[in-house]
């Protein structure tokens, strides 16, 4: 029932490799390598609401057609049906932010071009992204503390410098994930994250305010009625029950209390994002993608991709570069910028 360019493991997978991790923990996930990921968990099984089986029975119609035994009139998902849709999901998620970064598939199998783009074929990592879904609170927890020495329970990623590649990790227990959306949601926060941080090779910080709207922009376009906070962003409870952030952003322009572009650039932290800075990072990425989705990818690959003179990944003075990006690829000064989203959210937003 297995396509031919699916991997069941083992394979290597954080610090160790999926066989090991099954034996050092007396633990029996379900593995899958597809193109651009490495994926492991375990997944409980999950009964579809009757409102949502049209959306499940088209994916489910997709995935037919690689493993023709699956029926998507099903109406509970076992293990193998959700990490292949959560494998589906993620690569199509994949494609669609190389599209919004601007790059092409080929362009980092290019050697050549690689000396500028990256050290790697996946958006400029050498190695594939990986995801970890654990059902138990206490299972998570040890093998965060086996494979990378912290014995932590809440969503994290990680840099895996020795393998040149980016993991991100949680638990269903501990996040209180029920339903299979939310699980989406949480992943594509955070492989937004590592997609945004892996683009042209991880080798400096990118800007919060974009990182983060980035994030939120992604799984709210995927779904809006979960939204995500990982524990390096703090615990921010306000916004998880709110499924239409455009109103409260539109009060907050309205009143002249939206954080400014300005002000944005100069957070350093995800510790100095508040609540409503939340709403509106993701709203100036909402405002950059609808309305200058060619120059976004322009002006972010441009900033990935600084070098100094010696033509080392380059991080430095970030306030100045943005400021500089801004007018060069948006033709706008962030006071402008500061204007037109605005003016385009007054316009494009609803009052309630």
């Amino acid at each position: 029932m297995e396509a031919s360019n699916i991997n069941h493991g083992p394979f290597i997978f954080g610090r160790s490799d999926s066989q090991r991790i099954m034996d050092d923990m007396v633990w029996q996930p379900i593995w899958m390598e597809t193109k651009h990921y490495r994926l492991g968990g375990d997944f409980p099984k999950w009964k579809i609401p009757e409102v949502e089986r049209k959306i499940y029975r088209a994916e489910l119609s997709e995935l037919q057609k690689k493993y023709p035994k699956v029926n998507p009139k099903t109406r509970t998902l076992d293990k193998w049906h959700r990490i292949h849709l959560l494998a589906n999901r993620m690569e199509r998620f994949y494609s669609d932010a190389r599209a919004s970064f601007g790059c092409s598939p080929l362009e980092f199998l290019d050697e050549g071009k690689n000396k500028r783009r990256g050290t790697g074929p996946y958006l400029g990592e050498k190695d594939k992204y990986e995801i970890l879904v654990v059902d138990e609170r206490t299972l998570y927890r040890e093998y965060m503390t086996l494979n990378w020495g912290l014995a932590y329970v809440k969503p994290q990623r990680w840099n895996n410098v020795d393998r040149d590649c980016l993991w991100f990790g949680l638990s269903l227990e501990q996040e209180e994930i029920e339903h299979d959306r939310k699980l989406q949601n949480i992943v594509i926060h955070g492989l937004a994250h590592n997609l945004l941080d892996g683009y042209m090779h991880y080798s400096f910080e990118l800007p919060v305010w974009l990182t983060e709207g980035y994030a939120h922009w992604a799984e709210r376009e995927n779904d809006p009625r979960y939204t995500t906070f990982c524990s390096v962003e703090g615990s921010l409870h306000e916004g998880k029950t709110l499924i239409d952030w455009r109103p409260e952003v539109r009060k907050l322009v309205r009143k002249n209390e939206a954080a400014s572009f300005a002000t944005l650039i100069r957070r350093a932290s995800f510790a100095e994002i508040g609540w409503e800075d939340h709403l509106i990072c993701w709203s100036k990425m909402d405002f950059l993608l609808e309305t200058k989705p060619k120059e976004f990818g322009v002006f972010l690959t441009e900033i990935v991709s600084r070098r100094d003179k010696q033509g080392y990944p380059d991080g430095s003075n970030m306030d100045n570069v943005q400021r500089d990006g801004f007018k060069k690829h948006f033709g706008w000064t962030l006071n402008k910028a500061e204007e037109k989203w605005k003016e385009w959210v007054l316009v494009t937003y609803p009052t309630k």
